[in-house]
């Protein structure tokens, strides 16, 4: 909080806005909020020399953005490659080369305290103008640059710790294995390269758990990288979150509207930034507010409206994926039934066969793995406690408006007068407002849609 305070006294309120403090799409920087046992364990690991770092947990936890500051704050550089399930070992090492060139030519960052030297410029410059430029077909009918034969891990770690740059790996998790297999190999040889060039490290960020399958596919990392989990944010940290941004923009939010966006948030960092970037949007504050402004609890509807914009593809595309067989629909009934917020294998297992079903453990298990996968996101599981939650509360008010809108067919095509209406379930519990905005909002754009077609 001091930090806030003196900032406001460098800036004036003009030079806020709100998309610097809300931030759910890239790492927080003014609104950042210290986590000090998980700082000071990366931070740990960054001092020990040789020593690579795989950072893993759930997305939107916070892994980019810890990392990120404590490196700004340590004073190093670093380049960034982003992977995709289609990112090769050769496309890899191509951007980080790609992403150190463009640093280089930087003015500005080879004055930065002179960390970059006139004699390493020049020796990546020559070694650049040594490389010929060529391009490959491939089965998708592009073209893709080739790797050409002198840019190899031990150069590429060469220049980067000559430079004195880390390389950041973010969603090393989402590539093949045999690609994976190859990062591994490039964590091994920057891990030798420690007697040398002892501060330069490879950070690598992935999804849950995803630590274990470079360990797995080379088991002589073991000793040679530190496996740090990002777990998610306190229900504590989140309302700090929220209570610094209102600061910085000089506005308050009710209690009641910082509940629930605790309670929505899910503990995601990236998902409450998400849901008061749009409250700040939908009460037109675009910076930070001369005088202090109040913004109330109805202002929660801009975030679900938000959220409904943002992912009424994704939910129903994930949803009708999801059911496509009568398990995934029993597991989602489940979740959005039962009043409790975690749930174990067994349990599952004995509701999803309550009914008359004979489900098989193997069967249960699968499709638990593919509802937790990050192309569903719909389930979290935490393997610490095994226990199975809804990703997001978000995810329950959807699916409980999607089942009352199932039930309601039913009993329309039964001639059931008496449940004639659709009502959703348990009205009266406190997703039951956020519950009917959602079907109101998934009517309104389905209509738009229909009449533009």
């Amino acid at each position: 909080m001091r930090f806030i305070d003196s900032f406001l006294k460098l800036f004036s309120p003009q030079s806020i806005e709100v998309y610097n403090v809300f931030t759910p799409t890239k790492a927080a920087e003014l609104n950042y909020i210290a986590r000090p046992n998980l700082e000071k364990q990366i931070n740990q690991e960054l001092c020990t020399p040789g020593k690579q770092i795989l950072l893993f947990g759930h997305s939107g936890s916070g892994k980019t953005t810890i990392i990120r500051s404590l490196l700004n704050n340590a004073g190093q550089d670093s380049i960034r490659t982003h992977c995709e399930k289609a990112t090769t070992y050769e496309q890899i090492l191509m951007n980080a080369f790609d992403s150190l060139d463009k640093y280089i030519q930087s003015e500005k960052s080879i004055s930065k305290s002179n960390k970059i030297n006139s004699d390493f410029v020049a020796e990546f410059k020559l070694f650049k103008a040594g490389i010929k430029e060529e391009t490959a077909s491939v089965e998708s009918g592009k073209y893709v640059r080739l790797l050409p034969p002198q840019l190899t891990p031990q150069k590429l770690a060469h220049f980067l710790g000559e430079g004195g740059f880390n390389w950041i790996i973010e969603d090393f998790h989402k590539v093949e294995d045999v690609e994976k297999k190859r990062i591994a190999d490039i964590l091994k040889i920057f891990s030798d390269n420690a007697n040398e060039y002892q501060k330069v490290k490879v950070i690598c960020i992935g999804a849950c758990d995803s630590a274990n399958d470079l360990v797995r596919l080379e088991p002589d990392l073991k000793g040679r990288v530190a496996e740090i989990k990002v777990n998610l944010l306190s229900e504590k940290l989140i309302r700090e979150i929220v209570i610094n941004g209102c600061k910085l923009l000089n506005i308050e939010m009710e209690d009641c509207l910082i509940e629930k966006l605790v309670y929505y948030s899910a503990r995601l960092g990236s998902s409450v930034h998400q849901m008061c970037l749009n409250i700040c949007l939908g009460n037109n504050i675009t910076c930070r507010q001369k005088k202090k402004r109040k913004v109330y609890d109805k202002s929660f509807n801009y975030a679900v409206e938000g959220f409904i914009k943002s992912n009424e593809g994704t939910l129903t595309t994930i949803y009708d994926s999801a059911v496509r067989n009568a398990l995934g629909w029993y597991i989602l009934k489940t979740f959005s039934r039962n009043c409790h917020d975690k749930l174990q294998f067994r349990e599952i297992k004995k509701i999803v066969n309550k009914s008359q079903q004979s489900f098989t453990d193997e069967e249960i298990k699968h499709k638990l793995d593919e509802l937790s996968s990050p192309e569903y996101g719909v389930i979290y599981f935490n393997p610490i406690t095994e226990n199975y939650t809804l990703s997001s509360p978000f995810w329950k008010a959807f699916l409980r408006m999607q089942f009352a809108i199932e039930d309601a067919e039913r009993n329309k095509a039964n001639k059931d007068k008496a449940n004639k209406n659709l009502k959703l379930i348990d009205q009266n519990d406190r997703d039951a407002s956020v519950e009917s905005l959602m079907l109101e909002l998934l009517q309104r754009f389905k209509e738009k849609e229909r009449l533009s077609n």
